[in-house]
Formats: structure tokens, C-alpha cells, sequence
């Protein structure tokens, strides 16, 4: 009622400004008028301090929530295309171990199974059959088995044979050679020459030679030759002397740095040094020293990749990975750039 009183008395001061011509009843529609709009600016400024009131409860709610992070991506895996084995009708399986490998059957019966192995390396668990020979031919080496598992690789013209189980019998054109299990072998094995017998002539010479001058003695060279060492390296790597076998050629690469044959040497060292001395920093160095003698040679590529596989053996992820680009980057279409993509870590 205060309120009431106060505004008809300010629209009584304010009379005296009004136009004389209003009656009373337009003085009592304004007052009237000017109490409903008081009322309406009261209840606006309620309503608005209800809904700032709330806007700050929303607030201090949204405040207090923990701040959202993205949902994770969900990325999904690559998808690596695992080598595909081949089941024979007799329970053995034939697994090639390279993406790059080329392996094909090319009879398999009840009397009697073969299968080519054209590139890469595979591992072969075979059935017990004694009634039917298993056979795997590589190049010019053949390799027949009863029942055993064993690994064959061919790296350029060298076939290599690792048995787990069993017995094995390798053939080439010379020779052959029997396997048991835990021996290993690459094959054909250097056959060490001998020297062509000198032209009758030769002897003549020589003859008349000593009689028109004192003999003397001719220098001889009291070392190996590199052929004789990966002769010896063979055969003591065939009966199981690895340890030794990898001395001689190292040995080889000592004292016949530039001969043909080392590129062979340090390849063969490097893989027995991996892949049966368990020795893989000693392995990377040695297939490092292929590509040093022979950069575009036969051996170069396997080598490369063999170097950043020891070295991931050897727990230096870091010095792989660079071996594993530089593998994928010469040999952007190579038999092992699926390994080698796994090393780097990404497509």
C-alpha cells in the first residue's frame, strides 16, 4: 500500500505538467496503467534473476564435469598376408617362410611326392611314409626324405639344407651327401680342383732348366688358398664343427680379401653366425662385409636383409630399421620387402 501511496503522490507532483485536458478518468487509466507496469518490470526482474541463478548452477555443474577428451580413433592393424602352406594328401606340409618364396607341387600321389622349390626358403615337415619317397628339388640339388622336418633355401646358385628330424639325402650332379638331424649343409659343395698336369713339354724345360743353372729353391706360400678354406669351412660346417667352420672363413676373408669367392665367405659366415651360433651383432657385420666386396654381386640383396634381421635379433631395433629402409628403397619390389616393412614398423 506504501507503494500505492508513493506513486499517487509523484503522479500528483506531476499533475501540475500534465495537459490540462485530460479528465479524471484518463488520470485513473494512467495510474492504473503505471501500477500494472511497476508490477510487470518486478516480475521481469525476478524472472531474470531466476534464470541467471540457474545459468550459474548450470555452470558450476559443467564446471565440475570432467573435461572431455576425444573418443580414440579406432585404427585398424595392418593386415599382413601370411605365406599360405601347402597340405599334402598325406599329412606333410610344406611352408614356404618368404612371401617372396616360390614353391609348387609337382606330384603328389600315394607312391610318391615332389615339389619344386624355384625361389625363397621353406620349411617341410613330412609324414612318416616309408612306403613313398618325398622329394624337393632345387635347381640341380635334389633332396629326398622319408619322414623328418627339415629347412631348404636358395640364395643364387647355393642350396641350403638345415635337418631338424630325421634323415635326408642330397644329390647333385657329382655327389651326394646324408644328413641327420642337427646338421646342416650348402650344397653343391666347393670341390677343391687340382691343378691341370703341365704339357711333357713343361718337364723338358724344366730339365734343362736345372742343368744349365743350380737349382733354387721356389718360394712357396706356406696359406691356404680361399677355395681349400671354404672347402674345409664346408666340411667341418657338414659334420657339425660350426664354431669351426666359421673360424675358417673368417680366416678366408683375412687373407683372400679380393678373391671371387669371398662374397660367398662372408655370406655364409654371417648366416651361420645368425642362424646357428646365436651370434647376431657378429652376423650383422659379416653380411654388412657382403655388399663392402660386392655391391651389385648375387649375394648383395639376401645380405641386406639378413644384416637388418640380425640386427633386430640383436635388440638394435634403431641400426634395423635404417638397414630395413635402405633394403626398401633399393629393392622397392624385393622378395623380402614384407620383412623388411615389418622392421621399419609401418607401411
Amino acid at each position: 500500500m506504501a507503494d500505492s501511496r508513493q506513486l499517487i503522490e509523484q503522479i500528483a507532483g506531476a499533475a501540475g505538467h500534465m495537459d490540462p485536458g485530460l479528465s479524471d478518468h484518463d488520470i485513473d487509466r494512467l495510474v492504473v496503467g503505471a501500477r500494472n507496469k511497476r508490477r510487470r518490470r518486478l516480475v521481469r526482474r525476478a524472472g531474470l534473476g531466476v534464470v541467471l541463478a540457474g545459468a550459474g548452477i548450470m555452470v558450476g555443474i559443467w564446471s565440475a564435469r570432467p573435461v572431455s577428451t576425444p573418443a580414440p580413433v579406432a585404427v585398424r592393424p595392418q593386415v599382413k598376408t601370411a605365406p599360405v602352406p601347402l597340405r599334402l594328401r598325406d599329412g606333410s606340409v610344406a611352408l614356404p617362410l618368404d612371401a617372396s618364396s616360390v614353391l609348387a607341387v609337382r606330384e603328389d600321389s600315394p607312391g610318391r611326392i615332389a615339389l619344386a622349390l624355384d625361389r625363397g626358403r621353406a620349411h617341410f615337415d613330412v609324414a612318416p611314409r616309408p612306403e613313398r619317397p618325398f622329394v624337393v628339388q632345387v635347381g640341380e640339388v635334389t633332396v629326398t626324405v622319408v619322414g623328418t622336418a627339415f629347412t631348404v633355401e636358395r640364395i643364387a646358385d647355393r642350396i641350403g639344407v638345415t635337418v631338424e628330424r630325421g634323415t635326408v639325402r642330397v644329390d647333385w650332379n657329382i655327389g651326394d651327401q646324408v644328413l641327420h638331424a642337427g646338421e646342416s649343409g650348402w650344397f653343391p659343395p666347393v670341390q677343391i680342383r687340382a691343378p691341370p698336369e703341365p704339357h711333357p713339354a713343361f718337364h723338358a724345360r724344366q730339365a734343362t732348366a736345372r742343368e744349365i743353372r743350380p737349382s733354387a729353391a721356389a718360394p712357396v706360400d706356406p696359406r691356404p688358398s680361399a677355395e681349400e678354406l671354404l672347402a674345409a669351412a664346408d666340411a667341418a660346417r657338414s659334420s657339425g664343427r660350426r664354431a669351426e667352420s666359421a673360424r675358417l672363413l673368417g680366416r678366408l676373408l683375412a687373407e683372400h680379401r679380393d678373391d671371387a669367392r669371398a662374397p660367398l665367405a662372408a655370406f655364409t659366415l654371417g648366416r651361420i653366425l645368425l642362424m646357428e651360433l646365436n651370434h647376431p651383432r657378429e652376423a650383422a657385420l659379416a653380411f654388412a662385409e657382403v655388399r663392402v666386396l660386392a655391391p651389385n654381386g648375387p649375394f648383395a640383396e639376401d645380405a641386406l636383409a639378413r644384416e637388418a634381421e640380425a640386427w633386430n635379433k640383436a635388440g638394435d631395433t634403431g641400426q634395423a630399421a635404417v638397414r630395413a629402409r635402405e633394403y626398401l628403397r633399393l629393392y622397392p619390389q624385393g622378395r623380402r620387402s614384407g620383412t623388411m616393412q615389418g622392421l621399419v614398423g609401418g607401411p
